[in-house]
């Protein structure tokens, strides 16, 4: 019988290469994530540590805690939103690579049925084969039979 071939081999290759593609970018959204959150971290203990002055400033010693102040919380701010942001992308990068992989997966289903399948038909021919040789094999030895008399010898008649 013939060899088994997945008609939708090269299907199969793109959705692999695609899932693979996906793969690598959910790792990449990952790492920018780890790294906005680390940012984040970073950001969030600097405006911790700021160290205002209790009791009376002179107005520029005022307004100079209070810039550094405010600018700290709002780098923190922009941390967080970076960090949302890279947490965005990460989900939707997890969304895609999970959707190339049930793309890979129910191609992989077929193709395991299909060859399944063929697997069972080649059997079932190496089955008939066998028969067919065997009956033939029998058929042979029952005309041989019928021509030769009981004493086993050919053409005498007793």
């Amino acid at each position: 019988m013939n060899r088994y071939r997945f008609r939708l081999e090269s299907v199969l290759r793109a959705r692999r290469a695609q899932e693979d593609l996906a793969r690598q970018e959910l790792a990449q959204a990952n790492l920018r994530l780890r790294g906005a959150m680390e940012a984040h971290r970073r950001e969030s203990d600097r405006y911790c540590r700021l160290s205002t002055t209790v009791g009376v400033l002179q107005g520029t010693d005022f307004r100079r805690e209070r810039a550094q102040a405010e600018l700290a919380a709002a780098t923190v701010e922009a941390a967080r939103i970076a960090m949302d942001a890279a947490a965005a992308e990460a989900a939707a990068r997890y969304t895609d690579w999970t959707e190339a992989a049930r793309l890979v997966a129910a191609l992989e289903r077929l193709d395991d049925r299909r060859r399944a399948e063929h697997r069972a038909e080649e059997l079932r021919a190496e089955v008939a084969l066998a028969d067919d040789l065997t009956g033939a094999r029998f058929a042979g030895e029952g005309r041989d039979r019928q021509t030769r008399p009981a004493g086993g010898r050919v053409g005498v008649r007793a």
